[in-house]
């Protein structure tokens, strides 16, 4: 973008030196937008919410943030653990504590973002995912775990970015003490991964 912007200001003081016309800032402004989707996305969204035109404005942001979608590593955000598998995105019940029973459900709640969506020719958008988990001991011993053990397909007619998940674990066998669970979430259409550790103190 820096080269284009310099290309830019150099075509303007050429046209200047010719018409003896001085460049102006506005221009440099055009130049940079024309090279740069953000820019435009968001230079759209200012314009529509100076005319208020409110509905072309939230377009222009959402425009901005598939931009975003594309170009961000998978993150995991928002990650707790709840007291039920029963959660949608924002709409949960926190559980208090870390500490577990043995043979208690273990809930995670997540909220991934950054995963690829594909549109598919029903003009319906896909998007899923896969998830390892490890349990580990306090040194960090591997004492088990398991592969693919959560497999997750979504479809939606629109470009959905506010999806949660919601992991759940039972341990048996284990001592009573402090062990840490680790969580790799991959995305189904692209390379993405991401990983979480989550420490959980055994009754």
């Amino acid at each position: 973008m820096k080269v284009i912007m310099v290309l830019s200001l150099s075509l303007l003081l050429l046209f200047s030196a010719c018409g003896n016309k001085e460049p102006e800032e506005t221009d440099v402004f055009v130049s940079a937008v024309a090279s740069d989707p953000f820019e435009k996305a968001f230079s759209q969204f200012r314009s529509s919410l100076d005319e208020e035109e409110y509905l072309k404005a939230f377009m222009s942001l959402h425009s901005s943030l598939r931009l975003f979608w594309e170009k961000t590593p998978l993150l995991l955000n928002n990650v707790q653990f709840v007291k039920n598998d029963d959660n949608t995105f924002g709409i949960y019940e926190p559980r208090e504590g870390d500490s577990f029973r043995i043979d208690e459900p273990i809930y995670l709640y997540i909220e991934p973002i950054g995963y690829a969506i594909k549109e598919n020719p029903k003009s319906l958008y896909e998007f899923g995912f896969f998830a390892d988990f490890t349990i580990e001991s306090e040194g960090g011993k591997v004492l088990g775990g398991q592969k693919d053990f959560a497999k997750l397909d979504f479809k939606s007619w629109n470009f959905n970015t506010e999806i949660t998940l919601t992991f759940t674990y039972t341990i048996s066998g284990l001592e009573p003490g402090k062990y840490k669970i680790v969580t790799l979430v991959g995305d189904k259409f692209s390379d993405k991964k991401a990983t979480t550790e989550n420490w959980v103190s055994i009754l």
